[in-house]
């Protein structure tokens, strides 16, 4: 059993010399260090899988792609201070946009769920919302919505997604206001109140 690797919200712990240690590990392709990076990472990759993609089997199936390809390039991955996290979550997105532009050469070209299995008939409403969030979400630079992404789905501080993408924290603070700005001019475009700004 592992002891204390997880925070208080399942993370892993931030002491950089554990990373690197167990970075150093996976690379060696250690079963033990890949068992643990499975179990810190796997819930973050698959929340990112699986907020882009209309299928739960098929975002599993990708999540777990992810470790797939990450083992087997383990002797590519070089740490530098980058967590492994980052590493992973890169790997995961150019497994989905594969995978979307797969489905859009069968002719589905909506890569985000919006097949939500609703019992209650009220929620329409937030239906239309969250597609309406996404929308935005489209109109954004690659490193606006990766920002979106890892600060409200995967729930990343700000130093924890400087560190994912190998940013400053002002940078970060600056991508995500200019993100949320542009995210909110399109939401009152579409009839949405403005809330006084998004800084």
């Amino acid at each position: 059993m592992r002891e204390n690797e997880d925070g208080p919200n399942g993370s892993a712990n931030h002491d950089p010399s554990d990373a690197e240690a167990l970075a150093r590990r996976a690379v060696q392709r250690d079963a033990g260090a890949w068992e643990q990076v499975f179990e810190l990472h796997y819930r973050h990759v698959f929340a990112f899988v699986r907020y882009r993609l209309r299928s739960g089997e098929e975002a599993e199936d990708i999540a777990s792609q992810v470790f797939e390809v990450a083992y087997s390039r383990a002797d590519r991955f070089d740490y530098r201070g980058v967590p492994i996290e980052g590493w992973l979550i890169g790997i995961a997105r150019n497994l989905v946009r594969d995978h979307i532009k797969k489905l859009g050469r069968r002719g589905i070209d909506d890569e985000f769920d919006d097949s939500l299995e609703l019992s209650e008939p009220d929620q329409s409403d937030a239906i239309g919302l969250r597609r309406d969030l996404l929308d935005a979400m489209r109109g954004l630079t690659g490193d606006q919505r990766q920002v979106i992404e890892l600060r409200f789905l995967l729930d990343k501080s700000v130093l924890e997604t400087a560190d994912l993408m190998n940013r400053s924290e002002d940078a970060v603070k600056n991508l995500q206001r200019r993100a949320l700005t542009a995210m909110q001019r399109a939401l009152v475009s579409d009839g949405y109140p403005g809330s006084g700004g998004a800084e």
